[in-house]
């Protein structure tokens, strides 16, 4: 269960955001992981710092390792579950094609990935998400089962979210 943040780590991870909207990618980078070290139980920081090193810096290893330390601590929020769903079907697909090479290898198989990632998104699923996230969660597994030629729902007709705007 996710423990309880203080208020000065929240608004210290509102910064670091702040500076990755304002383009400075490596400043944001120091600062979380100066979050991290204080309050090594902030789940969405860990989260943050993975998914930056995934799609911003293409250092898939250390970014998937942060991700799981994130769903660790963080393994009752639908939204650490997707975010590490997200980034595990983002290096399966890069190993995959090949495309945007110049990243930081990672162990396994594009298989491996797609299925860990489909394992984390059906966990987001069962974590209670919100309306939008649920529906970004069922893409998700839609897009893994068509990669992948596996339904993620059994096969069954289920009642999916509505989609949303673009």
């Amino acid at each position: 269960m996710t423990e309880p943040v203080p208020d000065e780590a929240r608004q210290a991870l509102r910064q670091v955001m702040q500076s990755h909207a304002g383009g400075d990618i490596d400043q944001a980078l120091a600062a979380v992981r100066s979050i991290v070290e204080r309050w090594p139980q902030y789940a969405q920081a860990r989260s943050y710092l993975g998914q930056t090193l995934v799609t911003r810096k293409r250092k898939f290893a250390d970014g998937i390792a942060e991700l799981d330390r994130a769903v660790e601590v963080g393994s009752d929020d639908a939204y650490i579950l997707y975010s590490a769903g997200w980034c595990r079907e983002f290096v399966a697909n890069a190993m995959a094609t090949g495309k945007g090479g110049g990243h930081q290898a990672v162990e396994g198989t594009p298989e491996a990935m797609y299925a860990s990632a489909n394992a984390l998104f059906l966990q987001a699923l069962d974590a209670d998400p919100d309306d939008q996230l649920l529906g970004d969660i069922q893409d998700m597994l839609t897009v893994i089962s068509k990669v992948t030629g596996e339904p993620w729902d059994g096969g069954e007709e289920i009642e999916h979210a509505p989609p949303r705007p673009r």
